[in-house]
C-alpha cells in the first residue's frame, strides 16, 4: 500500500472516529437536556472538539439531530435480527426477536436512554420530518412483526385465530412500556423481570393450545 493510500485511510479513520465522538456527544445531551437544550458548541466541547466542526461535519443543528436519529433507529432497528431467524418457524422466530430485543435493552442503557428522549421529542418536536421518522419506523415493526406471526400461523407453531396485527401492537406496546417506567424510574422500576414477563406471557398466549404443557 502506497504512503498516500495509508494517509488516506489515517484521514478516514480520524474522520469516522470524529464522527462517531460527536453523535454520541449529541446524544447524551439530547437525553439529558433535550433537543432545544443542545447546542454545537457543547456537542463539539463533550466529544472534544470545537464547535467548528460539528458545522463543517452536519451543517446545522437540524442536520446533526437527523444523524443521530438515523444513528440510533439503525443501531436498534429490529431488522438486524430479522437474516437470524429467518429459518425458524414463526413462534420460535418472533419469540428469539423479543429476546434480541430484551438483551439489547439490557446491553445499552445509554441506547435505551437516548432512543426514548428522542421519541419525546418527536411527539412535540417541530423539527421537519422527526415525528414522521419514528412513525415510519414503528409501522414496518409492526408489519414485519405481523408477518413472522403470519408464518408461525401457517406453519402450524402459533395457534390460529389470533389478530396478527393487534399481537404485534401489542409486544411494541409492552417494550415501550417498560422502556417508559424505567426511564422515569430506575430505581422503583426492574425492567429484566418485566422484559421476561413480556417473553413468557406471549410465547404462552401464542402458543397452540395442543402444544401447551
Amino acid at each position: 500500500m502506497s504512503e498516500q493510500s495509508v494517509s488516506r485511510n489515517r484521514q478516514q479513520e480520524r474522520s469516522d472516529t470524529s464522527t462517531r465522538l460527536l453523535l454520541e456527544a449529541a446524544g447524551d445531551l439530547i437525553s439529558e437536556v433535550g433537543y432545544a437544550g443542545m447546542t454545537l458548541a457543547a456537542v463539539g466541547e463533550r466529544a472534544g472538539y470545537s464547535r467548528g466542526i460539528v458545522t463543517i461535519k452536519f451543517g446545522s443543528k437540524a442536520n446533526l439531530l437527523a444523524a443521530v436519529v438515523d444513528r440510533i433507529t439503525s443501531g436498534w432497528s429490529h431488522k438486524r435480527w430479522l437474516p437470524e431467524i429467518k429459518d425458524k418457524n414463526g413462534l420460535d422466530g418472533f419469540l428469539a426477536l423479543i429476546k434480541a430485543i430484551s438483551d439489547e435493552f439490557e446491553r445499552d442503557t445509554r441506547g435505551v436512554r437516548l432512543l426514548y428522549a428522542l421519541m419525546f421529542e418527536a411527539v412535540q418536536s417541530r423539527e421537519e420530518g422527526l415525528r414522521e421518522q419514528f412513525v415510519e419506523w414503528h409501522r414496518a415493526y409492526r408489519a414485519d412483526l405481523a408477518d413472522i406471526l403470519r408464518r408461525g400461523i401457517k406453519d402450524g407453531s402459533v395457534r390460529s385465530g389470533i389478530v396478527v396485527e393487534d399481537e404485534a401492537a401489542a409486544v411494541i406496546s409492552g417494550l415501550r412500556g417498560i422502556g417508559y417506567q424505567w426511564i422515569i424510574d430506575p430505581l422503583g422500576f426492574a425492567a429484566v423481570p418485566a422484559l421476561r414477563h413480556l417473553y413468557e406471557s406471549t410465547e404462552a398466549r401464542l402458543r397452540p393450545l395442543d402444544d401447551r404443557s
